[in-house]
């Protein structure tokens, strides 16, 4: 195999790819939906499922290229058909993810570690269970990570607080190769008014748990001023859990939305040094003294 390549998003759908001889035997065995264990030299990067694969022939020569998906992709198979009602006051976080778990039509996915203890009410109408998953920790006020250990099987999925300690540096002039920062204050938001299920004036609104009040208000309003904006979301029929996911969705709209992106070289292949392995939800310190950066972000 060669181009071997791989994308690893924070709590989204992994990818890989790579590609092979048109001659090759081996392409025998690469069938759609079949999983292929990656590598990135002698470091496992895990295990995904053969999707597109594309034949091209060249001056360099024909070769047939393959492109991959997360085995987490397995839950897209199998859905919550129609309506499915799950959480509420006594039912965990947990006990949601064993729910839609318990679903699967071949059990793959098991319950593995979960650090959160919430009792938000989430409505499903047929939801695969990949987007079912990927819904609980959205009412979450703070940060989440998902993560899973397929070297065992049933795989194991869990849902964790990521690590806030800073596990690796990109500093200009030693591994930096480009840093962009852009500051954007179109979607800034101080007063958020969050709708849920239902229409016109029976649409669920947060005033039961909000003392009365329709909106919430973010701590800097008295710099920006009051910019009001509505969020719907009829899946809610729970005002604490629309509650929780207006808060935590003004946490994010609540100051001007600051995006850096930075081309850094991972050099840990030759220092061996942690500091300098870049790992999808670890923390990383991006230093600039030039242009004024010294930031602490989420790979």
């Amino acid at each position: 195999a060669f181009s071997i390549g791989y994308e690893m998003p924070l709590n989204s759908l992994r990818t890989a790819s790579f590609s092979l001889p048109a001659n090759d035997e081996k392409n025998e065995e690469c069938l759609p939906l079949r999983f292929v264990e990656i590598f990135d030299g002698d470091t496992r990067i895990d295990i995904f499922r053969i999707v597109p694969n594309t034949a091209t022939r060249s001056s360099s020569g024909e070769t047939i290229s393959y492109q991959c998906e997360h085995v987490l992709a397995t839950l897209l198979d199998d859905v919550l058909f129609q309506n499915h009602t799950v959480g509420n006051i006594g039912f965990y976080t947990e006990d949601v993810i064993d729910y839609i778990l318990d679903a699967q039509t071949v059990t793959r996915w098991q319950t593995g570690t979960v650090d959160f203890t919430r009792q938000f009410e989430y409505n499903y109408e047929n939801e695969n269970l990949l987007g079912a998953l990927f819904a609980v920790p959205k009412p979450f006020d703070q940060e989440y990570q998902w993560t899973w250990d397929t070297s065992s099987y049933p795989w194991t999925l869990n849902l964790v607080t990521p690590v806030n300690e800073v596990q690796a540096y990109i500093r200009y002039g030693v591994n930096m190769r480009g840093v962009t920062k852009v500051t954007d204050p179109t979607e800034l938001c101080t007063r958020l008014y969050p709708l849920g299920y239902g229409e016109g004036v029976n649409q669920l609104t947060i005033k039961e748990v909000n003392a009365g009040l329709p909106y919430i208000d973010a701590d800097t309003i008295g710099t920006y001023g009051t910019v009001s904006r509505i969020f719907v979301d009829r899946r809610f029929n729970s005002a604490e859990s629309l509650m929780g996911r207006a808060q935590a969705m003004l946490n994010e709209l609540k100051t001007p939305r600051i995006t850096y992106s930075v081309d850094a070289a991972e050099l840990y292949a030759l220092t061996e040094d942690p500091l300098d392995h870049f790992i999808t939800g670890a923390q990383v310190r991006i230093i600039d003294e030039e242009l004024d950066i010294d930031v602490i972000a989420r790979v």
